[in-house]
């Protein structure tokens, strides 16, 4: 039961609306670029420096299946 509203939906958002959305899409990357920039300029210690890098190094340990597919891929073997 398609009614008259259900079919506006899906138009083109007019100018005024896509100039909003651009907007507000432009405002949230500049607020992030902000926070970054913020993030970046703090002194951080030694403690909170290593353990930033232990979090680093364990996000890119890999699994020994992981390990094995990549060896497979090197060698160029189908395992």
């Amino acid at each position: 039961m398609a009614t008259a509203d259900d079919t506006d939906d899906l138009a083109m958002p007019t100018a005024d609306e896509q100039q909003a959305l651009d907007e507000a899409a432009l405002q949230e990357k500049l607020r992030r670029k902000a926070e970054l920039q913020k993030q970046a300029r703090r002194p951080i210690g030694y403690a909170d420096s290593m353990e930033a890098e232990k979090r680093k190094q364990q996000s890119l340990k890999k699994s020994k299946e992981e390990k094995r597919i990549a060896l497979c891929e090197e060698l160029g073997r189908g395992c």
